[in-house]
């Protein structure tokens, strides 16, 4: 007798890990976080690796502007992203800085994650950028450092992600995962 996994027997296995891990690691996130466990959670993509062949939903390459909110004031800083797959490198600009910091991280269907380490003594420690790529391609999410000034609030790119396949109709995205490597003109 053949023995077959059906497609819902593996996705019941797949969300069982999805909530093992958010139940494990859940807590421990949203006890160190300033922000209320809600409204934290929304922000908490799974963990993913770097993979430059990835196919993806959302292109995020190109030059965006960061704001973000640290104690109710608004803050911007131009980045510019460089996504391989599901690679998210390039440079972010603090004006209050000279020259660039390096930007790393990852898109995953419709989670982003990205990261600015500022320097060991740094006030800012390691800026981590968690959020979620709505179906329009707004990009929004919570945003938290390591360093003594322990700042954490919202934040959102001034441009919407674009499709990576390039499928869009009058209700927003319409599926698709292509391969997604930064243009050079």
């Amino acid at each position: 007798m053949k023995r077959h996994i059906t497609k819902a027997i593996m996705r019941a296995c797949f969300a069982g890990l999805a909530v093992t891990a958010v139940v494990v690691g859940g807590a421990g996130v949203a006890s160190a976080s300033t922000a209320s466990p809600a409204a934290h959670s929304n922000y908490s993509p799974p963990d993913h690796f770097c993979n430059p062949w990835q196919l993806e939903r959302w292109n995020l390459n190109g030059p965006n502007t960061v704001t973000l909110s640290f104690q109710h004031d608004p803050f911007t800083y131009q980045v510019t992203f460089k996504q391989f797959g599901s690679c998210l490198r390039g440079s972010l600009n603090d004006p209050w800085l000279p020259g660039t910091l390096a930007v790393s991280g990852t898109v995953y269907k419709n989670y982003v994650t990205f990261s600015v380490n500022y320097g060991y003594k740094s006030i800012q420690g390691v800026r981590t950028f968690r959020g979620t790529i709505d179906r329009w391609g707004a990009v929004s999410g919570w945003w938290s450092e390591t360093g003594s000034e322990n700042g954490s609030g919202p934040w959102s790119l001034a441009n919407n992600a674009r499709p990576a396949c390039h499928r869009y109709h009058h209700h927003g995205w319409s599926g698709g995962f292509c391969q997604v490597f930064p243009s050079y003109h």
